[in-house]
């Protein structure tokens, strides 16, 4: 008899636990913020932007990354077992080794490849060069999606930030979220998307840190007692089943640093898209049209609202036509 009431109380308890765990994942809430911010972010290793020719002493010119088989896109990680961090760093390693070969290890995409390359020494200051353009970071202007009152972890851009052609997300070793203002739009029109002209100080304004460049978007956490759109409170978080075609409305900062409310509307809801377009929008604002021409290149996060729910956000734009563009549901976003 006793066993069976404990095991009662056991079922019962976690009957009980169960209902609150639901009830609080149903419950979730996020503030939609809609912030345009500059995006700094360091990557992993150091992208090839594009070969280059050594001039050398002899007169001749010489191109040893491109006849190593290293091509733009690719992200240099070590030479001769050392971690590539920055361009000084690889530029200062090729010289001290002079004319000896160097084991280079690089990343395509998800591939792994290693070459041998031999540095030539360039007339035009005297160093050994391996004749590449690099970059160690990455910067531009973006939208803060959603930030949590309760954890300060952020969600931006509702897509990845890829390298050149490739699919993939840029491997990053972190980053940074800093205060911007927009200064000038360039409107969009049929078969040019616009962009939103921003400005912001690499070493000033320090709003968060970015932690990861996902397929869904930028995640990270707000440095100490900052919040975005400290106007807007918390909302409740859609489920998808709960989106509808129909009216919505975005948020979005499109002059100085006001974020303001503009409408939309959900054309078409792809139920089944696990991707960034999960929703199709057309902006019907006039406001917006005439200002923007629509959906321009910055907007990327721009939270969607409906029926006072945080739903998902924008993530591309039509190049024929910058009145439409597509959303992620903030489901997937949220993983």
């Amino acid at each position: 008899m006793k066993t069976k009431n404990f095991l009662a109380a056991c079922c019962l308890s976690f009957l009980l636990f169960l209902n609150q765990t639901i009830g609080y994942a149903k419950a979730q809430v996020l503030v939609p913020v809609g912030q345009t911010v500059g995006v700094t972010l360091d990557m992993e290793g150091v992208t090839v932007v594009d070969t280059a020719d050594v001039e050398s002493y002899d007169g001749k010119k010489y191109t040893p990354a491109k006849d190593a088989g290293i091509r733009p896109g690719d992200v240099i990680e070590t030479i001769n077992g050392t971690q590539m961090q920055s361009a000084q760093q690889l530029e200062e390693l090729v010289n001290e080794q002079g004319e000896t070969d160097l084991q280079v290890k690089f990343r395509r995409g998800e591939e792994e490849k290693e070459c041998k390359v031999k540095a030539a020494l360039s007339s035009l200051d005297g160093h050994y060069r391996i004749g590449v353009w690099i970059k160690d970071a990455a910067s531009g202007i973006g939208t803060v999606t959603y930030f949590d009152p309760e954890t300060k972890e952020f969600g931006a851009l509702g897509h990845g930030i890829t390298q050149q052609k490739e699919q993939e997300a840029l491997p990053i070793q972190g980053g940074s979220i800093l205060k911007a203002a927009i200064v000038s739009v360039q409107k969009g029109s049929k078969g040019q998307p616009g962009e939103l002209i921003g400005v912001f100080a690499e070493d000033k304004e320090k709003l968060g840190s970015v932690q990861s460049n996902t397929m869904v978007g930028l995640k990270g956490v707000l440095d100490g007692t900052v919040k975005l759109n400290a106007s807007m409170e918390p909302i409740p978080v859609a489920e998808r089943t709960e989106v509808t075609e129909g009216a919505a409305q975005i948020l979005s900062n499109i002059a100085e640093d006001k974020i303001e409310e503009f409408d939309i509307e959900i054309q078409k809801i792809n139920k089944d898209e696990d991707s960034t377009k999960g929703m199709v929008i057309h902006v019907t604002d006039q406001e917006l049209l005439e200002k923007t021409g629509g959906i321009v290149q910055g907007m990327s996060g721009s939270p969607i609202i409906q029926n006072g729910k945080l739903v998902g956000a924008v993530t591309h734009v039509f190049v024929n036509d910058p009145t439409r563009g597509y959303g992620i549901f903030m489901d997937l976003m949220l993983q």
